[in-house]
């Protein structure tokens, strides 16, 4: 039986694509092609733009799992941390008494959390069990875990649930954390249903701040969230190149280098 592709949009169909391939280790193109009922055109056009970003490897006919694809939250935890930690720094001595924020799921958010004062009292609302529960050490604050399905991989909460209440919501603060940054200056993320909360979370907060590290930038992920000008501030680590930080701020976002100095 195949599945109702009319229904799916192509990021949609990429995303359910790439789930296959890790789950199962590989997958056949004309095999997929027939289950979603669209042409094997279709599915060698999206084995290859997951493959330019890095998340399946192709062969001749189909697809396996890439050695760097989904890796989990605690992998991205052990990744270099000074970078991370610099970058949290900055951005939580921007964060006002009183703040309502939203917070992705993300190891550098989760840093940022940790590196906000303790006696600040805040709000704060997130997909991320760790995040939340980083949050319950700091005593002032109130911590609001959005409801939904965890996905296992992101260790974040996903699907219509957590949107819906997001776009119900209007807060001080976003801070998300940066899967990617392409060549054309969009935000992009990793997962379906991750880049649309991100959006969401960014179009109910009246600042947003990004935090990614120099690696982050000008790099390719499959799903497209929002242009950089989405964004109210950038901050990443003193190693940006200084030709795309150029190139953010003439986009109109603020450039802050983790050294607490404005780019």
């Amino acid at each position: 039986m195949s599945i109702m592709s009319k229904d799916l949009s192509p990021d949609e169909r990429k995303d359910m694509i790439l789930k296959r391939v890790n789950e199962s280790g590989r997958i056949l193109a004309n095999a997929v092609a027939a289950e979603f009922g669209v042409s094997e055109d279709s599915i060698r056009r999206d084995l290859r733009e997951l493959s330019e970003a890095g998340l399946v490897q192709r062969f001749h006919g189909g697809a396996a799992r890439s050695s760097s694809s989904f890796r989990s939250f605690q992998q991205r935890a052990r990744d270099e941390t000074a970078g991370k930690k610099a970058v949290a720094a900055v951005a939580a001595e921007r964060i006002a008494p009183n703040s309502t924020m939203l917070l992705d799921s993300s190891t550098t958010v989760l840093e940022f959390v940790r590196a906000l004062p303790v006696n600040l009292q805040m709000r704060i609302i997130t997909s991320s069990p760790d995040i939340a529960s980083a949050a319950l050490d700091h005593p002032l604050c109130e911590v609001i875990l959005l409801g939904g399905t965890l996905n296992r991989f992101t260790r974040s909460v996903i699907g219509q649930s957590p949107l819906a209440e997001v776009q119900l919501m209007h807060v001080d603060y976003c801070v998300l954390g940066a899967c990617a940054i392409d060549e054309s200056l969009t935000l992009r993320a990793e997962n379906y249903e991750d880049a649309h909360l991100k959006l969401a979370m960014s179009k109910a907060s009246n600042e947003v701040m990004l935090l990614a590290t120099a690696e982050k930038l000008l790099k390719q992920a499959p799903f497209a969230i929002a242009p950089i000008s989405a964004i109210s501030t950038l901050i990443t680590d003193r190693t940006a190149d200084p030709s795309i930080v150029e190139r953010i701020r003439g986009a109109g976002v603020e450039v802050v280098i983790a050294d607490g100095h404005a780019a």
